[in-house]
């Protein structure tokens, strides 16, 4: 904008200075009732969003470029720039402009980007809406110094660089630390799929290997220092008001994760102005509880993506998905995406889907009980946050107002495994659900000052008295009219109103004599005066301002009952954490039921037995009765089986078959076979069908060899390895 200087109006002069901050940023500037957008912007804007581009003299040599797009509508506009990767600074007037001296005060209130959204327009209810902060462990590149972990698996080599993940979900105010090495960090990555990712810029910062990032994702960098870790434990500290993070348990190899921690929170914060009081205390994940899975063996299995590009029903996530609420759809995907690797748990959660498989009256009671729980976990931080609308925060009311019939249900089925704990958490927060319901309206408006009332009835005595100013004009007019004639005498005196001369008292011209001194004329009519009295004037006056006032009330009484309902983020997360896990188990135990699933024995041994086992989605794409069950068996004795057999015949449908009921398995879920044991594996690897990386200058071949390379490099004693057709070339014999 430099070469834009000349142009010096104090609107422009306050842009520059707020653009100037925000240099990475398209700045929606607000003017009124419209964002606008100059230069640079305006020229990109009009690019990406096919605005008119036009142009303003703001009193320089020169116009500027100009594009703006109406404030009721921007939520599209953002929609599309945020998905294009682009950040956006949402610049507001901070004071009313007709009440404002001089050029009227705006700020940033937000910076939204791919990974940092509130908005329902710009999320998908059933995924995570993830942005990652990744740290090389160790110091900057010229100390020479830093941490390394033993490289896994019988091929590995060495020792392999450890990097610190931590990774938040804004809209639900999750934070996740972990530790990962190199060869796990894809897989950890993967699992998240985030559609933003930080790293430190500078050469001297050891660069960070992100191979499994979408598309879409965002790539932001930082400065180094901010992943400093004791920079970082200051913080953290200061953000959660504790003084140690020692209650987090986080241990000492843990630094690189505290590291990224404190990178991440720091730029969430220069994100949102207004803090983040919805940030929950950190989880950390360890290694060695779930079950890493690299991207290969995702696409292969067709857990959450399709091979076949935009079909979502052709995947298992879509076969096993019955969940009722958005909770419950994302906590789904996290499970599917992080098998579990330790037996008790594993039990727990099969415990508590056979209890829901073995009462269908409670399993059905709970599921109608949660159809109508809305996003308890996005609503919380939407109000923690200080941006839930009325009717976003009735739905969480609303939503509150089910728990006791979910637990209700709960309660019928026992502490069986997993449930228990469930039980023993429970709350329902009946507190806040009675503080909503009683003071916002049924179907309250999505803003204040729309068509409709927020604030319920007798609930505020000085907005009762304003609403009955207001609507209750008849009744005080009536009183009025009753006290003049009383105190001037004329029988025939009318208190009357029209838009043009407001309120009056009109008095025939044959009783004018009877007319008092106070009264003020305010028109003539044929045969007619009217008038005005101070006391009219204050009424009218009254009226007229009743309908702000209200709408002023109103906004006060609901955005104290926000910041009550913002105060009880760590309960309504508990309880979302709460309902997500009995909808998932529900989810699970229907499936079982309607598709005829049973419970496999998962043991410690080194054991894979599978009898009359289906593949759970291609059986789904077609009739049940086309599909043809086979066995399976694995033991110490047979850890190895080549399947021969002509093209189509089913081999890889019976390769990636076997992969998902492992999976599913140690999920903690019942899996599609007449009975199964599985023996407990750390790794799955998949390398099924044909594919290349042209652009990577990567044969079919190359790829094949390269995938292969990793899982002997990856695989240990307990892995589970499942390979087709490596090797391939233009005979047969070279396959063999």
């Amino acid at each position: 904008m430099s070469a834009h200087a000349e142009v010096t109006t104090p609107l422009m002069q306050q842009y520059r200075d707020i653009k100037s901050r925000h240099e990475d940023a398209i700045l929606l500037f607000r003017m009124g009732d419209f964002y606008e957008m100059f230069y640079d912007d305006a020229k990109t804007a009009s690019r990406v969003l096919g605005l008119t581009l036009t142009s303003r003299n703001n009193g320089g040599a020169s116009a500027v470029p100009l594009a703006g797009v109406p404030v009721k509508a921007v939520t599209e506009y953002l929609r599309r720039l945020v998905q294009q990767g682009f950040r956006v600074a949402i610049c507001e007037q901070m004071e009313d402009p007709k009440v404002a001296k001089g050029i009227v005060k705006r700020a940033v209130i937000e910076t939204i980007t791919p990974g940092a959204v509130f908005s329902d327009d710009l999320l998908e209810g059933a995924r995570h809406n993830w942005i990652c902060a990744v740290r090389t462990a160790g110091a900057p590149r010229e100390t020479g110094s830093g941490l390394s972990i033993a490289a896994r698996g019988p091929g590995a080599r060495g020792t392999e660089t450890v990097f610190g993940l931590a990774a938040a979900d804004l809209s639900t105010g999750e934070l996740r630390l972990s530790v990962a090495s190199e060869s796990e960090l894809d897989a950890a990555i993967g699992r998240l799929d985030p559609r933003e990712v930080l790293v430190a810029r500078g050469a001297s910062w050891p660069p960070v290997p992100l191979p499994s990032l979408g598309a879409q994702a965002l790539v932001t960098e930082r400065d180094g220092w901010e992943f400093d870790p004791a920079m970082a434990q200051d913080e953290l500290t200061r953000h959660f008001q504790v003084k140690s993070l020692e209650g987090f348990g986080l241990e000492r190899g843990d630094d690189p994760a505290v590291g990224a921690a404190g990178a991440l929170v720091r730029y969430l914060l220069a994100l949102q102005p207004g803090g983040v009081p919805h940030l929950a205390r950190p989880v950390i994940e360890r290694r060695g509880a779930t079950m890493p899975l690299d991207e290969m063996t995702r696409r292969n299995l067709e857990l959450v993506t399709s091979l076949r590009g935009g079909d979502s029903e052709a995947t298992l996530l879509a076969v096993v998905d019955r969940t009722r609420t958005p909770m419950g759809g994302r906590l789904l995907r996290q499970w599917l995406l992080a098998p579990l690797v330790e037996l008790a748990p594993i039990v727990a959660r099969q415990e508590g889907v056979g209890a829901l498989v073995d009462d269908a009256l409670a399993r059905d009671a709970m599921r109608e009980a949660l159809d109508d729980v809305r996003d308890v976990e996005r609503l919380a931080g939407k109000a923690a946050a200080g941006r839930a609308n009325p009717r976003e925060l009735r739905a969480l009311g609303d939503s509150l107002g089910r728990l006791p019939a979910v637990r209700a249900a709960l309660g019928r089925l026992g502490g069986a495994g997993i449930l228990h704990g469930i039980l023993t958490g429970w709350q329902d927060c009946a507190d806040l659900h009675a503080d909503i319901t009683t003071t916002l309206v049924d179907r309250p408006p999505a803003a204040i000052g729309d068509e409709g009332e927020t604030i319920a009835a007798h609930v505020d005595a000085e907005l009762d008295a304003l609403r009955t100013l207001r609507t209750g004009g008849k009744d005080a007019i009536a009183h009025i009219q009753h006290d003049e004639r009383a105190r001037t005498g004329i029988q025939s005196l009318k208190v009357g109103y029209n838009r043009v001369f407001g309120y009056y008292i009109e008095i025939t011209n044959a009783n004018k004599h009877l007319v008092p001194d106070d009264y003020q004329r305010r028109q003539t009519l044929t045969g007619a005066e009217r008038y005005v009295t101070p006391a009219l004037k204050d009424y009218e006056e009254r009226v007229l301002s009743a309908t702000e006032r209200i709408e002023s009330r109103e906004r006060g009484l609901f955005e104290g009952l926000r910041a009550r309902a913002g105060a009880a983020v760590s309960r309504l997360q508990q309880v979302a954490g709460a309902v997500a896990a009995l909808d998932v188990l529900g989810s699970l135990a229907e499936v079982a039921v309607q598709e005829g699933y049973c419970r496999p024995v998962v043991t410690e041994e080194m054991a894979l037995r599978i009898e009359a086992g289906r593949h759970p989605v291609v059986e789904r794409m077609m009739p049940r009765e086309q599909f043809i069950p086979n066995d399976v068996t694995l033991d110490a004795g047979a850890r190895v089986i080549i399947l021969t057999g002509p093209n189509m015949a089913g081999k890889s449908t019976i390769l990636r078959q076997i992969g998902l009921i492992v999976l599913l398995a140690q999920v903690g879920s019942w899996v599609p076979a007449r009975s199964a044991t599985v023996g407990i594996v750390d790794r799955l690897f998949t390398r099924v069908g044909a594919s290349d990386h042209l652009a990577r200058g990567q044969s079919t071949f190359m790829v094949e060899m390269s995938e292969t390379s990793a899982i002997l490099h990856g695989a240990t004693a307990r892995s589970l390895v499942l390979l087709d057709e490596i090797g391939r070339g233009t005979s047969t014999y070279d396959g063999v």
